[in-house]
């Protein structure tokens, strides 16, 4: 895989230049650009960013090492590119193409276009055009971002994801900040480049400036307010599911009480305990229990009487109808409004059909002033459809506290409300009568004489009566839960009413919460997930960075490179002790190097090295050492843009056998502070290549 042509259009100081690269082959693997500081070589390598990753490129320029610093984003990045000839000639267009060949008869043509305003300068659009080629004829064009198609995604399968970029294209003054910085940063910085995390931050950035945005446009609910009711609802809530569990396991514990008491009714029966009197106790306790399900229903209807009528008939009754009345005006302006909201949004679509047919034709065409005139009376006959509002509805929501549905079943409980005198004593006088029963039929059961002869009867009788003491209790202790239920049960259904609305208007005035609540998990996995990403890389790092190291450094007694999972990097001798190089220049950057070169190598991807001011600080035995590196894999293409004190004509000599390309890049005033770069292939310092 190599780049096989890099064509620049009023990019920078280029009004147009051409950069056709020969394929790798044999020893001729180099490619060198040389440039006097100022003349344009870092443009080389800004406009292969842009081309290839457009907007993103203004963060991977800046972990390139090339200084976007004092641009405010990617449209004042762009303006400053835009060159100035053309911006004089009131030209509009600049543009970057990159060719980059999968293999001999194979290619990736992209071409990336910015659009300027020509009054101004100011950067409109810019649109990425990809074409794939097959023996140098191009296919169908496809537009990044259109029909499904991501340029992103293609190079993320077919040449060097984003993130990656900056092991492969990069400044040499990169080298040098992270030679800079200790080691245990240049490995973390590296490792994150790796792994993906600069993207992971960068998103968590960005999900958090969408959510500060979002919170600005909510309005202001008590959040408070709402947590407290859910708080009392959810603990109300398991109370009643306690004591309905706990009613429900009391009646099973009665049952079992009743079947052990027909137990020594029948133990005291085979027992001889008087025969037919025996029979009789247990039919009167049958017929008592009979009584007292009946006085219990009886007191249950008094209690709901008491509790859910009752209050209302104390009301005065023209307070009580105006309640009504305005329930129904409620229910009614409600119904008005939901109908308003379904019809809304068909205003603007007949405005639009209504402004935008084409026939029949007005003659002469309206004024901008007739076309408003027009619009207000739209919007003046659209609005006589719905206001006034109908007679029948309420002007104001007073019980804002009840939604649709509540307000529906107040009016229906409001006609349920009314009881009489008859009904109240009638009921007591079932009460009284069943309570007189029940003591006849005690007094019965007490009357009733049982034989002990051996003391068996007398202690079966002595069961018999805790038996049905406790199965007394155990009524009263139902009873007890059934009456906490009700109560509780109201409890419930008014907080769970409450808690509804309010989060029902929360809802309604922030539909994005439930999106804020995502973004924010989002951002915590983040932040959870970064850490536990080193440990996945840096065994192969350590090995890479090891054979490249020993590849690139003066000393030999260098065995390997071992890298801990918080990014500490140890250098250990043949024998496993760690070695305290000193931290000159020209280690450090050795250092620095061998980490981009063990990071390009695992990051599994087979692609060109792009190197602006490569050989920076370094002495001559360290620089011939890269180069000895660069050209150790015939195979990958290294295009170096180098000034002349870096590789100069003398050392350009020593690797001409490895050099496939050159180009000297020269520069001349046109007026008006504006330079203009020249490309001249074949050319480099000192004479014709």
């Amino acid at each position: 895989m190599w780049i096989s042509k890099i064509e620049l259009t009023n990019f920078k100081s280029y009004r147009h230049a051409d950069f056709n690269f020969p394929e790798p082959e044999g020893e001729k693997n180099i490619v060198l650009v040389g440039g006097i500081n100022g003349y344009g070589k870092t443009s080389i390598l800004e406009a292969l960013y842009l081309c290839l990753y457009g907007k993103d490129a203004i963060v991977h320029l800046a972990r390139a090492g090339l200084k976007t610093d004092e641009f405010k984003g990617y449209p004042s990045f762009l303006e400053r590119a835009f060159n100035g000839e053309a911006r004089r000639a009131s030209e509009d267009l600049m543009s970057v193409r990159v060719v980059v060949q999968k293999t001999k008869t194979k290619g990736i043509d992209i071409l990336r276009r910015w659009y300027f305003r020509t009054s101004t300068g100011a950067w409109q659009e810019d649109e990425a055009v990809v074409r794939e080629t097959t023996r140098g004829v191009p296919g169908m064009p496809k537009t990044d971002g259109k029909n499904n198609f991501l340029l992103s995604e293609m190079l993320d399968d077919n040449f060097v994801p984003a993130h990656v970029a900056p092991f492969f294209f990069f400044d040499g003054e990169e080298v040098k900040k992270l030679a800079d910085q200790n080691r245990i940063e240049q490995v973390k910085q590296g490792l994150e480049g790796l792994l993906g995390v600069v993207l992971l931050r960068n998103l968590a950035e960005r999900l958090k400036g969408f959510e500060g945005y979002k919170r600005s446009g909510i309005a202001n609910v008590d959040d408070q307010n709402i947590d407290r009711m859910l708080e009392a609802l959810t603990a109300d809530e398991a109370k009643l599911k306690a004591l309905r569990l706990d009613a429900e396991q009391s009646k099973k514990k009665l049952d079992d009480l009743k079947a052990e008491r027909n137990s020594y009714f029948e133990r005291i029966t085979a027992a001889g305990g008087g025969g037919g009197d025996i029979a009789t106790v247990k039919d009167l306790v049958e017929e008592r229990e009979q009584l007292r399900n009946a006085q219990r229903d009886v007191q249950k209807s008094l209690e709901r009487i008491l509790a859910d009528k009752l209050p209302f008939h104390l009301m005065p009754r023209t307070l009580l109808q105006e309640f009504r009345t305005q329930l129904q005006r409620e229910v009614a302006l409600t119904e008005w409004q939901a109908e308003c909201r379904a019809l809304q949004p068909k205003r603007a679509k007949f405005e639009n059909a209504f402004l935008g047919a084409a026939t029949p034709a007005i003659s002469p065409q309206l004024t901008e002033e007739q076309v408003v005139a027009i619009k207000g009376r739209i919007e003046t006959a659209w609005a006589s459809l719905f206001h006034p509002p109908p007679a029948n509805c309420a002007e104001t929501i007073t019980h804002s506290y009840l939604h649709e549905s509540l307000r529906d079943r107040a009016l229906s409980f409001l006609d349920s409300i009314d009881v009489g005198q008859q009904e109240v004593l009638d009921l007591l006088n079932q009460q009284r009568e069943l309570t007189s029963r029940i003591e006849e039929l005690n007094r019965k059961i007490s009357r009733v004489e049982g034989i002990d002869r051996d003391g068996t009867l007398a202690e079966l009788k002595k069961n018999l009566s805790r038996v049905t003491a406790d199965i007394d209790a155990m009524e009263t202790h139902i009873k007890d839960d059934e009456r906490e239920v009700i109560g509780l049960e109201v409890t419930v259904n008014n907080t769970r009413s409450r808690y509804q609305q309010e989060s029902k208007r929360r809802d309604e005035t922030s539909p994005v919460r439930q999106l804020l609540n995502k973004s924010e998990r989002v951002r915590a996995v983040v932040e959870e997930v970064i850490p536990a990403l080193f440990p996945l890389k840096v065994k192969a790092l350590s090995e890479a960075m090891t054979r490249v190291y020993k590849q690139l450094a003066h000393k030999t007694q260098v065995a390997r490179i071992v890298i801990d999972g918080d990014g500490t990097a140890h250098i250990l001798s043949k024998t496993n002790k760690e070695i305290g190089f000193d931290r000159s220049a020209g280690e450090n950057q050795i250092f620095a190097t061998a980490l981009i070169a063990g990071l390009a190598e695992v990051s599994k991807v087979k692609a060109p090295l792009v190197v602006d001011t490569p050989l920076g600080r370094l002495d001559s035995k360290h620089r011939a050492n890269i180069l000895n590196f660069w050209i150790g894999n015939a195979n990958r293409q290294v295009i170096l843009l180098s000034q002349d004190e870096e590789i100069d004509a003398e050392f350009y000599k020593r690797i001409k056998k490895n050099v496939s390309a050159t180009f000297l890049l020269e520069h001349e005033d046109v007026g008006d502070g504006l330079g203009r770069t020249t490309v001249v292939p074949n050319k480099y310092f000192g004479g014709a290549a």
